[in-house]
């Protein structure tokens, strides 16, 4: 059982990367091995991913839904159709499913695997404004997810907060009452605001309140390009949270 752990730590870092330790242990303890699908060569895993419990709030409830999450292949073994059969195995379960593209280049692959593009957003940056302190609070996963629902339409992608506090490892969520929620991760002297609902001209401010030089927002938007990809889901759902 520990060497086929191991094997799948290493699948997933061939793909992701192994420099965010304290990051992938996190992920691993969250999601292994209960979300894992897999296909196997033997007792070696080829192609994997996680398939996680992200349920849509529609009609005042939530209804269950899947988040697909690092999708892997073996570098030997890519081209055979893998992890498409993975992802066609998660959307004939008749859920609805989405994920995040790691990059814009593979909406692509992910749409010939039965994936299609949704929830527009746009991206924004500028410098921050070191402004008299707005009094933003911080919070905790929970209190980021309560305080979303007042700025989000219906239907909307909700985390369980155990899964959202993977991103608060490099950052965290703030809040100003009536005005803005917003969840954050540190780059640098950048503050990148992975989700901002509400008052956009704050973000100047809020970038500096929390230390930044700079700052990117991520935004909901009509016109914006699709953030992820995703199929059985209702119409208009928005997807803009996401540990990426």
């Amino acid at each position: 059982m520990e060497e086929f752990y191991l094997a799948c730590r290493a699948l997933y870092e061939s793909a992701f990367g192994s420099e965010s330790r304290e990051f992938n242990e996190a992920l691993f303890r969250f999601a292994y091995p209960r979300y894992l699908r897999v296909i196997r060569e033997g007792d070696k895993p080829v192609s994997m991913l996680f398939s996680i419990p992200y349920p849509i709030q529609i009609g005042g409830t939530l209804a269950k839904a899947r988040y697909l999450y690092a999708v892997a292949t073996d570098r030997a073994y890519r081209g055979k159709g893998l992890a498409t059969q993975l992802i066609q195995q998660e959307i004939a379960r008749g859920l609805p499913v989405f994920l995040r593209p790691s990059s814009a280049s593979l909406f692509g692959f992910y749409q010939k695997a039965g994936l299609l593009p949704f929830s527009p957003t746009l991206t924004m940056e500028g410098e921050a404004e070191s402004l008299p302190s707005l009094g933003i609070e911080s919070l905790s996963p929970d209190g980021y997810l309560a305080c979303r629902e007042a700025f989000l339409k219906e239907p909307f992608a909700v985390p369980s907060a155990d899964f959202l506090s993977l991103g608060f490892l490099y950052g965290g969520a703030v809040c100003l009452e009536g005005e803005l929620a917003t969840l954050y991760e540190r780059q640098g002297d950048m503050i990148y605001f992975k989700e901002w609902l509400g008052n956009r001209e704050l973000a100047p401010r809020v970038a500096a309140s929390l230390g930044g030089a700079r700052y990117r927002l991520r935004v909901s938007e009509r016109e914006g390009e699709p953030f992820g990809v995703g199929a059985n889901l209702p119409q208009g759902l928005t997807f803009s949270i996401a540990i990426d």
